[in-house]
């Protein structure tokens, strides 16, 4: 019998993330294909969870977003999203190593008293810095998003005790 060499495999296993699981409040366990994951909250139904989708990688840690679902199927959740969204913080260029961009993150009741995740950014371009929101209201039919460019209408629901801020990190841009 030939022996067979997986020397020349072994350099792809840190670019695939370990699948991580996670505890949820109610004991069941979400099953995520994310490496350093972490729960950040649940929202009616809804888990919201940091990661990385590889290891050893240049991907920064991002926000995932995964349907819970009812309690009757056992105790297990399984992968959800595939959607990586931008984990609040500053973020320099990789190279000149200049500020590009300014991200904060609310989750919670950040929108008309529902569950919603909300980014406030400020991006620079050439003529300036650029403010901008992304919102996604978590509902029973799915995910609803919403993005407005050159404004922040939604700044007026940060102040709700509801709607958490998740502290931001200071990164690099991903190459």
């Amino acid at each position: 019998m030939k022996a067979v060499s997986i020397f020349p495999l072994l350099f792809l296993l840190p670019l695939f993330a370990v699948a991580e699981t996670l505890q949820l409040s109610d004991q069941r366990v979400l099953h995520t294909d994310l490496a350093e994951a972490r729960l950040v909250s649940e929202l009616d139904g809804y888990a919201i969870v940091a990661g990385r989708s590889c290891i050893d990688c240049d991907e920064n840690t991002s926000i995932y977003i995964h349907r819970i679902a009812p309690p009757d199927n056992g105790g297990e959740e399984g992968v959800s999203t595939t959607e990586r969204y931008t984990y609040p913080g500053k973020y320099v260029d990789y190279q000149s190593k200049e500020l590009v961009e300014k991200t904060r993150m609310f989750y919670g009741r950040c929108y008309e008293n529902r569950p919603a995740l909300l980014w406030l950014s400020e991006y620079r371009e050439d003529s300036g810095w650029v403010k901008s929101e992304y919102l996604i209201v978590l509902g029973e039919d799915g995910l609803e998003h919403r993005y407005n460019e050159n404004r922040q209408p939604s700044v007026y629901y940060i102040e709700n005790e509801r709607c958490k801020e998740l502290p931001g990190i200071a990164a690099e841009t991903e190459p």
